[in-house]
């Protein structure tokens, strides 16, 4: 039964006042963000390799039709995962903007809340 209160003199672990829950709401919309972003980070990275794998293919085919049909559709596959990708970073960003969080980059664009017109 020790293991638990070893646990807890271990130190921080970087989530807050985890006992009583007491997260606020940019945290939380914050820590979504980084979790999204990072994931989305490493999908691209993914996609880069398919790209990088794709052209590989396409240089070593050597005039075979099969083998440059396949580099194609790897290729095509890359690009239209890296354009998703993009647009998904897009609307994540929008979204955290949105929620008046702070995402990683990006600005949210709000008002200063002062008139535009002088009246």
């Amino acid at each position: 039964m020790a293991l638990p209160l070893f646990a807890l003199a271990a130190g921080d672990l970087g989530l807050g006042n985890a006992g009583g829950v007491q997260l606020n709401q940019g945290d939380l919309v914050s820590m979504i963000a980084k979790i999204i972003n990072t994931a989305l980070i490493l999908v691209g990275v993914l996609a880069l390799a398919f790209f990088i794998y794709g052209g590989f293919l396409y240089i070593t085919a050597g005039g075979e039709t099969d083998q440059i049909d396949k580099a194609k559709k790897v290729l095509t596959y890359a690009v239209i995962g890296i354009v998703v990708i993009g647009l998904a970073y897009s609307v994540v960003q929008f979204v955290i903007g949105a929620f008046g969080g702070s995402g990683s980059g990006g600005s949210s664009g709000g008002s200063s809340g002062g008139s535009v017109y002088n009246d």
